[in-house]
Order: structure tokens, then sequence, then C-alpha cells
């Protein structure tokens, strides 16, 4: 079903995000942000596509997929904002089974404080530690920005999706402002 999901919906949307792309530079100058946005929509739709294919595909039930997932995830993003960072990795057993449902919530509660950072956040470098010993999980993400003036009111829901997810794993989300943001899960 994964592969099926992929290979049908994911051609459609690359050929949608080809074809607005290659029409915005012939467009009219008043419709080629238009064009470019709709390319932009695909291109995001292709993504979270991809993430639900990932998170459903039996094959991708460990330890080391999900860190290969992370790391890939956090290269791309933090690369194009010429953030370094470093990704260390404290795992017993890479090959052991995880859960689907917790491999998806965690790496969309890592995802989410990476596209933070990246939104949000003057660091220039991100520690990010990935530990699990004794089925105790603990994930840590880790920037040198500094604490920017936030406003009192906010439509984003990153941080208490965060949060549910969180609380869903029976686990525990802190994030606070420690010589850079810092963004800690604790699970089990």
């Amino acid at each position: 079903m994964s592969s099926d999901l992929h290979d049908d919906v994911g051609t459609i949307l690359s050929g949608l995000a080809m074809q607005s792309q290659m029409l915005a530079f012939s467009a009219k100058e008043e419709q080629k942000d238009s064009l470019l946005e709709i390319s932009s929509m695909s291109h995001d739709a292709m993504e979270r596509m991809r993430d639900t294919v990932w998170a459903i595909d039996s094959h991708k039930d460990k330890y080391e997929n999900l860190i290969d997932r992370m790391r890939d995830f956090a290269d791309r993003n933090l690369n194009r904002k010429q953030i370094s960072h470093e990704f260390k990795v404290e795992v017993e057993d890479g090959k052991k089974f995880i859960d689907p449902q917790k491999r998806q919530n965690i790496y969309l509660i890592f995802k989410e404080a990476i596209v933070n950072i990246v939104k949000h956040s003057d660091a220039t470098h991100v520690n990010i530690v990935f530990s699990e010993q004794r089925n105790r999980l603990h994930l840590v993400i880790h920037d040198n920005g500094s604490q920017l003036q936030t406003p009192t009111s906010s439509d984003g829901l990153g941080l208490s999706n965060m949060q549910m997810r969180a609380t869903q794993l029976g686990g525990r989300l802190m994030a606070n402002y420690e010589e850079g943001f810092k963004v800690e899960l604790t699970l089990g």
C-alpha cells in the first residue's frame, strides 16, 4: 500500500509541481506568483506524503530507520540556512523494533523542532542527541540561538502539537531557553 501511494500520488504531485513551475517562467507577471505558490504547495504535499508513506511502511520499523530519517531531515533543512549541526546517537541496538505510532510521533516532534529552528532562530549550530537505553528514550535538540522577543499571541500550534504527541506516547516534552532554545523529549 505504501509503495502504491508513493508511486501514484507522488507522480501526480511531482507533475503538478513541475508543470506549474514551467508555466511560471512564461506566464504574465501577475500570474507568476500564483503558479510558483502552486508549485511550492505541491512540493510541500509531496514531502508530507513521503512522511506518511514512511510512517506506514512496515519495513521501516527499526530504530535505525527512524535515526536515518531524522538525520536526512536535519541535513536538508539546517544546511539550507547554513546552520551546522552535530547528531549524536546512543542506541544499544539500532535493529531493535520500534512501534510505528511511536516512531511517527517521535519523528514529527523532531521535525517540528527543526522547522522551528529554521524559521525562528538566529542559531548557527544545533546539537542533537538521540539515546535509548533500557527502554528509556531521550531526544534533545538544542540550538545556540539568542533569546528573541516573541509575540504574546501566536497562531502557531507547533509546541502544543509536540506536547500533545509526547503525552500520547506517555512521555514528557520540555521546551525552554538555556543558552539557546532546547527541546527535550523523554519516553519510558
